[in-house]
């Protein structure tokens, strides 16, 4: 079975971007700190897993509030 893992890290643009008048050249950082992570292997179904942030139930309302405000509101899940 074939696995592969990858990682994107968060980038902050300091100036510029791609799309942009600057002609794609553009001053960035990333932030290790913040990523977003896949990893992708041979199955006979898709099943996409959700995080411990992509909560549905909550145990209170203050917790539903304290939860939006963190990550903000989509709609549901994303």
């Amino acid at each position: 079975m074939r696995l592969i893992r990858k990682r994107a890290y968060a980038r902050a643009g300091l100036i510029g971007n791609p799309s942009d008048g600057y002609f794609g050249k553009t001053i960035a950082l990333t932030i290790p700190q913040f990523r977003a992570e896949v990893a992708l292997y041979d199955w006979d179904q898709l099943e996409l897993v959700w995080s411990e942030n992509d909560q549905t139930r909550f145990r209170s309302i203050d917790e539903l509030v304290s939860d939006v405000r963190l990550h903000g509101y989509y709609g549901g899940i994303r």
